[in-house]
């Protein structure tokens, strides 16, 4: 089954990049230059798993991981960030604790992001008992 994922970040680079690079591994990738943009692709078109970026203008990914757990409470999500830290907490505690399932430090390699992506997507599909 190839899953559909919603790859959402500001850096249009990285963002073409990872797309590219995940549609390469099997994925069908949409992805979106910013939150309301990837919320709005999901809403329209589904999703099986959201890849967001933390740091974003506008509305930001700790709002769009939100937004996501309340809509879609067992959406897989892995959270993206170039920091290490915010306000002195950890990103990842932070990214965990809005609802994401994992998070991958900028600048990453590819490979790193599809393990990740894979390994959320499979423990998700899993627990829902291989039901998409």
């Amino acid at each position: 089954m190839t899953h559909r994922i919603c790859i959402i970040d500001d850096d249009v680079a990285l963002l073409e990049a990872a797309a590219a690079g995940l549609r390469e591994a099997g994925y069908a990738v949409m992805a979106a230059p910013g939150a309301a943009a990837g919320l709005d692709l999901i809403m329209r078109a589904g999703a099986d798993a959201i890849i967001t970026d933390m740091n974003m203008p506008g509305t930001s990914g700790a709002q769009l991981i939100a937004e996501a757990r309340a809509s879609w409470p067992d959406m897989p999500i892995v959270a993206v960030s170039g920091s290490q830290t915010a306000e002195g907490e950890s990103m990842l505690d932070m990214a965990r604790g809005l609802g994401a399932d994992a998070l991958v430090s900028k600048p990453f390699r590819l490979a790193e992001l599809r393990s990740v992506l894979d390994e959320v997507v499979e423990r998700k599909h899993a627990a829902r008992g291989g039901a998409s």
